[in-house]
């Protein structure tokens, strides 16, 4: 019998077709899944990349699978990390003493372009995760990234400080949408399994990214100076950036598109169209558990703007400084990207007691050690620690909320994170005034980590008797999530 073309399949064969890619079926009268159901786990013929599969009539199997679209959005979360931190975040103070000179102005009126970005950004933060779930996130971040260029253009034009102000709250706002949000929202959108490893992967590119572009962007001002780096820099975002955003950055279609890794047979906790509605998650007992959890990992992240400091006040020359503050860089890098993939692996209590146990050990050894040797493998430490909260606590409040408005839940505590953040970079600055040095901000750093931790059992336990709601969207996809009612409760580890 020869092989039908796949355009001239019978009807309910080429409906069966997306659900014959997950794997062997019997007849195509058994094979009713919903509508597009399976949109993104279709399967393709070699030179139809972009075209319906071809199902092998006695096998009734997919040749060839397509990719799922939630690792494109990934590819696109890399390049954020690598342009948008490295380029972007990463290079910002090193602009500081170019435009000191060049304009004639102090460093700290130059670097309160960077205050006033981080307080701009602190407040759009209360509404970024709406602005996701009501505007389209490819015009989102390509607008978003669009104003970042165009305020660089507008930089490196300036004659006056306060345009370069200017350019910092606009920035502290794209910025903030567009790279510091967005990677954590599309991925926990896309991806119900192995989350924890793309965003442990999209962490730890932060730290390449701005090893690749800091001596880049740093050649560029001593070569041409710091408006012809802010063109360029320009230029280069916007090359590497606009293609994904406007291509690729978007989230997923209720009713549409499935996340990776979705099985319909797993409890509504599992589901990335579940979760605790945002009113009823700000009332409840894990949030404020976060809150706390998140201002002192961030109290404990603000520190590390004074180690350089600390380690100077300590007797290292500055070659030594620098490599020892480099070992904290690296094993940021490193903790990022372990700390998901221990999660997506172990339960999270084990995980996060390790980064707990390393983090407090990593700041305890900064305290107690001396020598360069010594301080790198502490400073090492103490790096891997961040992953804590760079990573483990944005995945912890996707699995204690679920995924239904896990951007604007994520967005809220990330705020109060933000202002810890700035505060206790000055509480740090003033507790070494008062004492001398900074042996209680490193005690403080220590008891942090154990407090947070005790934190988190206490938010896992209370999370697991949270009632999820289910997205009526959702219903449309299968006989799998419409038996039952409308709400299950989270049973979560």
């Amino acid at each position: 019998m020869p092989r039908p073309a796949s355009s001239s399949l019978p009807a309910a064969l080429n409906d069966a077709a997306p659900h014959l890619s997950a794997g062997r079926c019997g007849a195509a009268s058994s094979c009713k899944p919903p509508q597009n159901a399976y949109r993104n786990q279709k399967c393709v013929h070699f030179g139809q990349f972009f075209r319906p599969g071809r199902i092998s009539p006695r096998t009734r199997k997919c040749l060839v699978k397509r990719i799922h679209y939630a690792w494109w959005v990934f590819v696109a979360c890399c390049v954020l990390s690598v342009v948008g931190f490295g380029l972007t975040i990463n290079t910002a103070s090193l602009y500081w003493t170019a435009i000191s000179e060049d304009l004639g102005v102090t460093i700290s009126q130059v670097s309160l372009m960077s205050t006033i970005g981080s307080l701009a950004g602190a407040a759009i933060l209360a509404v970024t995760g709406q602005l996701f779930a009501k505007v389209d996130a490819r015009i989102l971040l390509t607008t978003s990234f669009a104003l970042t260029a165009a305020t660089y253009l507008l930089g490196a034009a300036a004659q006056d400080m306060w345009v370069l102000y200017l350019v910092g709250l606009v920035q502290g706002v794209t910025k903030t949408v567009a790279v510091s949000m967005s990677i954590a929202i599309l991925l926990a959108n896309w991806f119900e399994k192995q989350l924890g490893l793309v965003m442990g992967i999209t962490g730890a590119l932060t730290a390449v990214g701005g090893s690749i572009f800091s001596p880049m962007v740093g050649s560029w001002i001593a070569q041409d100076g710091w408006r012809q780096a802010y063109v360029l820099t320009a230029i280069v975002m916007s090359v590497t950036i606009l293609p994904f955003t406007i291509f690729i950055t978007r989230l997923r279609r209720p009713g549409v598109d499935i996340p990776y890794g979705y099985d319909p047979t797993t409890s509504t906790a599992q589901s990335a169209d579940s979760g605790v509605p945002a009113r009823r998650a700000y009332r409840s007992a894990p949030f404020v558990g976060f809150v706390v959890i998140v201002l002192l990992l961030q109290g404990v992240a603000s520190l590390v703007q004074h180690v350089p400091t600390y380690l100077n006040l300590g007797g290292l020359s500055e070659v030594a400084t620098g490599a020892v503050f480099s070992a904290l860089l690296l094993g940021a890098a490193a903790g990022k990207f372990v700390i998901g993939v221990l999660l997506d692996h172990m339960p999270a209590p084990i995980a996060l007691v390790v980064f707990a146990l390393i983090g407090g050990g990593g700041w305890a050894g900064l305290l107690l050690v001396s020598g360069q040797s010594p301080l790198s493998v502490a400073s090492f430490a103490a790096g891997m620690g961040q992953g804590f909260a760079l990573v483990g606590l944005p995945l912890l409040v996707r699995r204690v909320f679920g995924g239904l408005d896990y951007a604007t839940i994520w967005s809220t505590v990330s705020l109060f994170g933000a202002l810890g953040n700035a505060i206790m970079v000055y509480v740090h600055g003033l507790l070494h005034d008062s004492t001398g040095g900074y042996e209680l901000s490193l005690t403080i750093n220590v008891v942090s980590y154990a407090v947070a931790y005790a934190l988190v059992l206490l938010v896992i336990v209370a999370g697991r008797k949270l009632v999820f709601d289910r997205s009526s969207a959702r219903e449309d996809q299968g006989p799998a999530l419409t038996e039952g009612s409308d709400e299950a409760v989270a049973s979560r580890a």
